[in-house]
């Protein structure tokens, strides 16, 4: 199968994004501006995203912090602006 390059491209800069989101400097990076609690609340979803192979709806992912984490939405939207949410679009909608 022929890929063009902008394919290869995009999925290896995909795959770094993800790479860098699971890691310990994400976690780092951001759990003194929100917690570390609210981070990895954001890892497991995604993780059971990719486990089931379904991509995310933001509005869903930001209703599951709000509800599950007792965060307000404010601060979630916060978060969602702070990670630049749309880095990860088509896998979160």
């Amino acid at each position: 199968m022929v890929y063009s390059d902008d394919i290869k491209v995009n999925l290896i800069e995909f795959y770094d994004l993800l790479e860098y989101t699971f890691s310990f400097k994400f976690i780092i990076k951001w759990k003194y501006v929100y917690s570390e609690r609210l981070i990895k609340l954001f890892q497991l979803k995604l993780l059971q995203s990719f486990k089931n192979s379904k991509p995310i709806k933001k509005s869903s992912l930001l209703n599951y912090l709000v509800n599950k984490g007792k965060y307000s939405k404010e601060v979630i939207e916060d978060f969602f602006e702070s990670i630049e949410i749309e880095l990860y679009s088509p896998f979160i909608s």
